[in-house]
């Protein structure tokens, strides 16, 4: 697992609340939602790491890249790290979050990071996060979720959802900042 620093541990609280606060709905979330636009949010800041130089590219579009094969595993050691460390174990084998709609998230790619982007801004500039120094703060982030939602989604699944939504940041073009 990656070493992370005191900020980014500090920022990943602060990304977990922000995505809480921004995906809000009434008075409770949709678990499958949070824990994927947080994943998605890191993938989108490992994306962002990569300073791809791809003109004509349009937000939403699948960009296939050796990096983001080979780094968004290191998203999913952190999140696994971190959730073995807080007690909250996950199967070898986490069950195929796609096959029940109930987990299926409510927004799309695009949408998800248009709600998120805003709030985790101030976050990341405050605690001088780089892309990647982000990207692993909010898998920390994406973690804590996953615990936080636990009664109400099971773990396992909750992981398979991140997983999906890190590979999926980290394929997918997003909006220009």
């Amino acid at each position: 697992m990656a070493t992370l620093t005191k900020e980014q541990t500090d920022a990943a609280g602060e990304f977990a609340n922000a995505t809480i606060a921004a995906l809000k709905i009434g008075e409770g979330v949709h678990p499958p939602t949070i824990i994927a636009a947080s994943a998605r949010m890191a993938g989108t800041y490992l994306f962002r790491s990569f300073d791809l130089e791809l003109p004509g590219l349009k937000p939403g579009q699948v960009v296939l890249s050796e990096a983001a094969n080979e780094q968004s595993a290191q998203l999913i050691q952190i999140t696994a790290g971190i959730l073995s460390r807080i007690g909250t174990k996950i199967a070898d084998s986490p069950p195929d979050a796609a096959a029940g709609s109930r987990h299926k998230p409510v927004l799309e790619f695009l949408d998800t990071q248009k709600k998120l982007e805003p709030a985790y801004a101030p976050i990341k500039a405050r605690f001088s996060l780089t892309d990647r120094q982000a990207a692993e703060a909010v898998a920390v982030g994406t973690a804590l979720l996953i615990r936080h939602a636990k009664d109400f989604l099971d773990p396992n699944i909750a992981f398979g959802i991140a997983v999906y939504g890190y590979i999926e940041g980290a394929k997918t073009a997003p909006e220009p900042i």
